[in-house]
């Protein structure tokens, strides 16, 4: 069953000084297909690069995919048409100019080094979608599809560079499913600049709404705002107004937006926030500070944002804490970005156990799955290209969403008789089909009203015994309430 909802735009406050994601009940008539242009940021240098790594083929093939599009018993798509304005790229007649050959995408990943390099299978998952299409569809247009994947180990300054890289020597038609809050955001004034489609972000960061500054930027991951609305309406469920809450985050754009959104969150619905704990994004050991005081404040609930492999050391240094504080039992949500089985399942003294997060897609992992369709296709496709990769990782399934949702764009161009770089972000910014591996009645839906492809989530929970995540509750449907971020 899904319960759609309406989503309270919350007032994001902090360090980074967040703007609210307004709700689309000040937004225009739902139906309104007039045609708005939006605007294009200016230019950023792009810094020096070093060499492109070496692409994989795939076999030649024929037949595009079958896709659902525009129809289903979920929300659809009804705001306006977007349009972008080709005038105000740096180069128009490049970015409108049709492409030819091969339709190159590429992406920047954390590979080595740090806590993010759990991170890796996206790019197991991203490799194995590209095969799999060129090899079952023969690519676009009869070309095959190429991906260029680069290692940029979470860190900024890498991933600037390597987009440098990727659309000037590489020569990319478009970007996709780039890992991390901070490397996104710096990237993002060129890629609109110059008119490069940088879809599916693989982060939920409400900028990515952001249609009026970069249009040419879009998110693949529910919104964080969502995930807060999520836990926090099942803290005030069981707990009731006034409980406590505790925070604990990797101190970057990707921890403090949460905080910032939890905060609001907070503030409106008469929760208290009682501590709050950082840890540094390249640590990679125990919080046992950070966990002490958490003990000591003893809040109803907890909200933690660990990076990588620090979701592992959370869940561990949790079950320490609870062997040696039998009381300390608070209801724990731990974000999106570690809902991995091989995360809770790596977590061995029971600190997993009951721990909270939210899923989108279809975990391989639960065994109601076994005989879908989408899902045996994807572990089909990753046993025959990527079969060193772990497929019942939900991060592998992300990269091969990310994949899924360029190519969608690109065939969605074609079709409307525009595959160029501007074709193609008219298409994701008017998208509307069911990707294969989302929960069902969940629809990967924008348009000039809605920045955000992923509205909808389901509540789950780890069980040691059962080893996978299970769902509580019905799916949330928050379909277009979020509407577009305004800064």
């Amino acid at each position: 069953m899904v319960k759609t909802k309406k989503l309270m735009a919350l007032a994001a406050v902090g360090a980074l000084t967040l703007a609210a994601c307004g709700s689309d009940d000040d937004s225009a008539d739902s139906g309104d297909t007039t045609p708005v242009e939006t605007d294009a940021p200016d230019a950023t240098d792009a810094p020096d690069t070093t060499d492109a790594p070496d692409t994989t083929d795939a076999p030649d093939a024929t037949d595009a995919p079958d896709t659902t599009e525009g129809e289903g018993d979920g929300d659809t798509a009804s705001g306006a048409v977007f349009v972008v304005d080709a005038e105000l790229c740096e180069d128009p007649d490049a970015a409108t100019a049709p492409i030819e050959g091969s339709l190159t995408i590429g992406t920047s990943l954390p590979l080595s080094g740090g806590p993010a390099v759990l991170f890796a299978p996206l790019a197991a998952g991203q490799q194995a979608y590209i095969d799999y299409y060129n090899a079952e569809f023969g690519g676009i247009d009869g070309q095959e599809i190429q991906l260029v994947i680069k290692d940029d180990q979470y860190q900024a300054d890498l991933t600037k560079a390597n987009v440098d890289e990727l659309i000037f020597d590489d020569q990319v038609d478009m970007l996709s499913g780039i890992v991390g809050t901070p490397n996104n955001l710096a990237i993002r004034d060129d890629t609109n600049a110059q008119c490069i489609p940088q879809l599916a972000a693989s982060t939920g960061a409400p900028e990515w709404g952001d249609i009026e500054n970069y249009p040419f930027t879009t998110g693949l991951l529910v919104p964080y705002e969502i995930e807060v609305e999520v836990f926090g309406d099942y803290v005030l469920e069981q707990y009731g107004e006034g409980a406590t809450v505790g925070l604990i985050y990797v101190n970057n754009e990707f921890g403090q937006a949460y905080v910032s959104l939890m905060e609001a969150y907070a503030e409106e619905n008469g929760l208290e926030i009682v501590a709050q704990e950082t840890i540094d994004a390249a640590d990679s050991g125990a919080p046992s500070g950070q966990m002490t005081n958490l003990v000591q404040a003893a809040p109803d609930a907890i909200l933690a944002v660990p990076l990588g492999a620090q979701c592992i050391a959370f869940m561990q240094e949790l079950g320490n804490a609870q062997a040696a504080n039998p009381d300390f039992d608070p209801a724990v949500y731990q974000t999106a970005t570690c809902s991995d089985s091989l995360f809770f399942g790596a977590a061995a003294n029971g600190g997993a156990d009951g721990v909270f997060t939210t899923l989108n897609i279809k975990d391989p992992n639960n065994p109601v799955y076994a005989d879908d369709e989408g899902l045996q296709t994807y572990l089909d496709a990753m046993a025959a290209y990527a079969p060193d990769a772990n497929a019942l990782s939900t991060i592998a399934i992300a990269g091969w969403s990310s994949m899924e949702v360029a190519v969608q764009a690109a065939i969605d161009a074609l079709e409307a008789g525009d595959l160029s770089r501007v074709g193609i972000m008219n298409a994701a910014r008017n998208v509307d089909f069911a990707p294969a591996l989302q929960l069902a009645d969940l629809r990967a839906i924008m348009n000039a009203e809605d920045g955000y492809t992923a509205e909808g989530t389901q509540l789950v929970q780890w069980s040691d015994a059962n080893g996978y995540l299970e769902p509580v509750g019905d799916t949330s449907n928050y379909e277009g309430s979020l509407g577009v971020y305004t800064p």
